[in-house]
Order: structure tokens, then sequence, then C-alpha cells
């Protein structure tokens, strides 16, 4: 059980002997500094909320956009299909009108009246290439300009059914005005059939009034169309598409092609509902792997004109429409990494300012830990920093007032420790006083013994019972034995004792000094005693202290018949203090005795 004394040692605080008992983890961890960790961490939160921000900024704003771009489209198309339907109302009512005029419903009115009715038509809208009318058998009785009159159509579909009712028929190539009408850039010449039957006064059928509609109008007034949406949206087409999906107009990649029907339904709706075959889309086209935006709009007609069954189309790509919303994210991106560096040479900053009164708390944390006055700590805003200085302060004063009190009553330990071995040497001098003989003898070596106790208490009192040095201990226990010359020489390193390992040491090697003046290599000017120790690597907070004191050039050593008090002293009750063993051999050139001590690792 450890002595009041070693209770009273103070405990080591320096942040090397506190981290070289900590338990360190199997991957230890990094020690950053505070301002490298602060800096990293504010950059790292600021780029991980800069590529969050983006990455919601994008979707959403896509999202948006796509549905904004489509919307637009969507109300191209409808507007497109509109204006077409309206324009070929248009020619159908020019055509039914022209039909009811009784210039070309009379038998009996000259051809050149007839004619002259056809070209004011032509006259009032250009696009007609040429409109014509025949009698009931099908054959040309008058044209516009004059071409084809006496020409044989009553096979042509646009006779055959506009004999019974008004009829407009899909664009087809020219065939009989092909070559009488050759087309300025060099594009073959395509029509629009409108057809209407012609009743005599009578009722009886007359003749069909045909009009030739070039194909131009239709294509110009889409690419009317696209020249103001280009304005507003670079890069929009507009597309034109046959009742069968044949590319009537559109990219020259797509024209005359038959589009499949999984082109027009698109891969997304737009909406967020399920894909359909009208409103705005998303997916690629035959002529370009990358994504388009779409929207289609069927033509339906207006009033009695039942329509073509046309479907127009307008397109644009889809990187190309969404082009604002990457920049965007980039400015985002490129913006928060400049708030993010900002934000981390900030936090470098302050947490510099931060770190100064952080060193001086631990520096005073260290100087309370080594037992030395604490310094003047310096003035900061920080409350949790001062009021850990204001800690520290009080644990100063109260740490100064608990040693004062330890010095104290070591000090009277001490003290009546001292008054006790006196009073114990008194009582033995009194007590053993007039004694003789074998008596004497033991009266004086049981003085020595309080002697050398004595002594190391000595030791350990100059020390504050916080421990003593071996070579200390070993002077002072040798000292009486040295007079008149250097009888013994000691050898080793210096180690740091216990106080019980320093007073078990000192009664041994005494113990060993009284055997030897008497008896031994100290009782004749020739003999000499070596002491020598080593001391062994710490192994589980343990160093091994292995002394022998070997004794030369004295009498001849004889193994005595019974130990003695010294020796069983030695062997038996002072091992137990040394926290190991001794043992003494007695060889004829001089005694010899081996001690192995437990000394805890500094």
């Amino acid at each position: 059980m450890p002595t009041d004394a070693e209770l009273a040692q103070p405990i080591p605080s320096h942040t090397g002997a506190f981290a070289a008992r900590r338990v360190h983890p199997r991957w230890p961890l990094p020690v950053l500094p505070l301002r490298l960790l602060l800096a990293l961490a504010f950059g790292t939160l600021g780029i991980v909320s800069t590529l969050v921000l983006a990455l919601l900024v994008h979707g959403q704003a896509t999202a948006r956009l796509e549905e904004e771009v489509g919307a637009q489209l969507d109300e191209l198309t409808a507007h497109m299909a509109r204006t077409l339907d309206q324009g070929m109302f248009e020619r159908w009512r020019d055509v039914q009108v022209a039909a009811a005029l009784d210039t070309l419903r009379a038998p009996d009115v000259p051809l050149s009246a007839k004619r002259a009715v056809l070209e004011r038509l032509q006259t009032t809208y250009p696009a007609y290439s040429i409109l014509l009318f025949t009698d009931a058998r099908g054959r040309i009785v008058a044209t516009s300009n004059g071409l084809l009159e006496g020409a044989d159509v009553g096979a042509r579909d646009y006779f055959q059914a506009g004999r019974e009712r008004p009829f407009v028929g899909d664009v087809h190539d020219a065939q009989l005005l092909a070559k009488l009408m050759p087309q300025a850039n060099g594009e073959p010449l395509r029509l629009v059939d409108l057809a209407a039957p012609v009743l005599a006064p009578d009722g009886t059928f007359a003749g069909v009034i045909a009009a030739h509609l070039d194909w131009a109008w239709a294509r110009n007034a889409v690419a009317d169309f696209e020249r103001t949406l280009t304005r507003q949206r670079a890069g929009t087409e507009i597309l034109l598409l046959a009742r069968d999906g044949l590319v009537l107009h559109g990219p020259p990649e797509l024209l005359r092609r038959r589009l499949p029907p999984q082109t027009l339904a698109g891969t997304r709706h737009l909406g967020g509902g399920a894909t359909s075959s009208i409103g705005p889309k998303i997916g690629p086209w035959p002529d370009q792997a990358a994504p388009f935006l779409f929207a289609t709009e069927p033509t339906r007609g207006y009033r009695d004109y039942p329509g073509l069954g046309w479907t127009v189309a307008a397109r644009i790509d889809a990187g190309r429409a969404l082009a604002p919303v990457r920049d965007l994210s980039k400015a985002i991106t490129f913006s928060g990494l400049v708030v993010a560096l900002a934000g981390s040479l900030l936090a470098w900053w302050l947490a510099g300012r931060l770190a100064r009164p952080l060193n001086a708390v631990c520096a005073q944390a260290d100087r309370l830990g080594r037992g030395e006055p604490l310094a003047v700590l310096a003035p900061t805003v920080v409350r949790e920093i001062r009021e850990i200085g204001q800690a520290l302060d009080a644990s100063a004063r109260e740490l100064r007032q608990r040693e004062t009190a330890r010095r104290l009553l070591v000090d009277e330990l001490n003290h009546r420790v001292k008054n006790t071995l006196a009073t114990v040497q008194s009582f033995a001098f009194q007590s053993f006083r007039g004694l003789d003989g074998a008596a004497a003898r033991q009266r004086q070596a049981f003085e020595g013994r309080l002697l050398a106790l004595s002594a190391a208490h000595n030791i350990l009192t100059r020390e504050h019972w916080a421990g003593a040095g071996l070579i200390a201990v070993v002077e002072e226990v040798l000292r009486p034995f040295q007079v008149g010359g250097t009888p013994i020489s000691m050898s080793g390193p210096d180690l740091r004792l216990p106080p019980r390992v320093a007073l078990g040491l000192g009664m041994v090697l005494h113990e060993l000094c009284t055997n030897a003046a008497k008896h031994g290599a100290l009782s004749v000017s020739d003999g000499r005693v070596a002491i020598t120790w080593r001391v062994g690597a710490p192994e589980g907070g343990v160093r091994r202290l292995h002394l022998v004191w070997r004794e030369t050039g004295g009498p001849p050593v004889a193994a005595p018949t019974r130990r003695g008090f010294g020796s069983r002293l030695i062997e038996r009750g002072l091992s137990a203090e040394l926290g190991g063993h001794a043992r003494i051999d007695f060889p004829v050139d001089g005694v010899v005795c081996e001690i192995v001590s437990s000394v805890e690792a500094a």
C-alpha cells in the first residue's frame, strides 16, 4: 500500500507525458492547424452548397425552360395550322363563288367573257398557277392564261370529284403544266387542286371550275413564320407533313421523307403527362441523334372546308434551346466557387485571430502542468476563451494552495519521522547503555540501521518525497564507510527511484557495508568493493534495475553455517520493498550480492 508521501506526489500533467499514456486509435487521426481546418471546412461547405444549388437550379430551370419553349412551339404550330386552314378556306370559297357566277353558268356567254372571269381570279390571288373551266365531258373550255384549252381532263380526280361537290386535293407534282410553266428556281412545280361543279341556270351539270394552286404559297407562309420566330428563338424549324407523314416542307435532310410514327410520338411529354400525338414533347429525329424539343398540330379545316390532314411541326435542338440554363449553371458554379474561396480566406483570417488566444490558453495550461507561474492573458472578445483562462487561473490558485498544504503536511511528516527516529535512537541508547560484548555490538548495529534509515529519509525529504536519485542514495549510504580513501567504487546510470525502493535499497546497502566493515573487504586496507548496476528497457511501464555488490581483496570468505539477522533482512524482509529479490553468495575471494528491483518507467 503506498504511503501518504507517495500519494502526495504531483501528478504529471505535461502534454508530452499525458500523450505518452493515451491509448492511440488503430488509425490515428491527422492533426491539423485550426486555421487550415476552418478554411477547409468553409471551403468544402461553400463548394458543396454551390454544387447542390447549381444542380437544383439546373434541374428546375431546365424543366421550366422546356415547358416555356414547348408552350411557344405548341402555340406556333396551332397558329400555323389555323393560318393554313384559313388560307385554304379562302381559296376553297373562291372556287365556289366563281362556280356560281352567271358568266360561267350560262351556255351562251362568249368564251372571252369566261376567260376574263378566270383571269380576274388569278390576278386577285397570284398563287394560282392556272384556273380552268371544263364542259360537262371534261374538256377544258377556257383557262386564266390560255394554256391547255381544249385538253381533256375528264379522267382527273378533281374533275371526277368536282362533278358532285366541292373538292380539294393534296399536294402533287404537276403533270401537264410542268413543261409549260417551268419554275425559276429549278424546283418541280407542285400543285394543290381545288374544284367545284358549275350548274346551268336550269340546274343541269354544265362543267367544272378548277384551280391549280401553286404549293409555293404554303411554303412561303411557313418560311415567313420561321423568319419571325427565328428573331425570337434562333434555330427553330417548321415542318409541314402530309397525311401519311411525308415531309412536304422542312430541312433538306428530311424533305420528301416519310417520318415514322414514333418520331412524332417523342420520348417524353414536356407537360409531365403521358406522351400523345399533340402537345410539346422531346425526343430524337431521324436527321440528328441529339434530342429536339418539338410540338405538332394537325390541320382540322375551317368552317365547311374539310382540310387536307396536314400536320404542322415546330422543333428546336434541345441543347441549343437549353443553352441559357447551362450558362446560368456555369455562372452559379463559378460565382459559388469564388464565394467559397473568399469564405475560406475569411475563415483563414478569422481562425488566425482566434488561434492566438487559444495558443495563449494552451501555453497557460502547459505552464500550469509544469508548475510555473501563469502569464497575464491578453483580453479577448471570445467568451469561452476568456472563461477557460479564468478557469486556469482558478486552477492555478487552487493548486498553489494545495501545494502549500502538501508541503506543510510533508514537512510536518518529515519532522515527526525525524523526531520518531531520534526518539527510538534515544530509547535504544538508554536501554542498551552499559552493555558490553555481544550486546554492545548488537546495540551499535541497531543504531547503524537507524542512521541509515535516517539518511535515506533525509534524501527523500530534500526531494519532498517525490523520489530520489539512485546515485544520491548510494553515495549517502557509502559516505560513512569511505573515510581516508576510496575503497568503494560504483558504476551505472542514474535512475529516479520511488520512495519505497529508495528506502529499501538504502537499508540493503547499509547492511552490506556494515558486514564488509566487520568481516569483509572493508575490514582490511587492501580490500575493495565494486557496486555496478544496469537498467533494462521499459516493459509494460516497468524497468528492471539489476545491481551487483562485489567484494575483493578482503579476508578469505567462508559460507556461514547459519543466516544472521542482516542476511535475513536483505533476502527476506527488504526484497518485498524492492519489488524484486536479493541474493547473497559467499565465494572465497569475496561476498557477492545481487539485487533485482522493479522501478516504474518515467
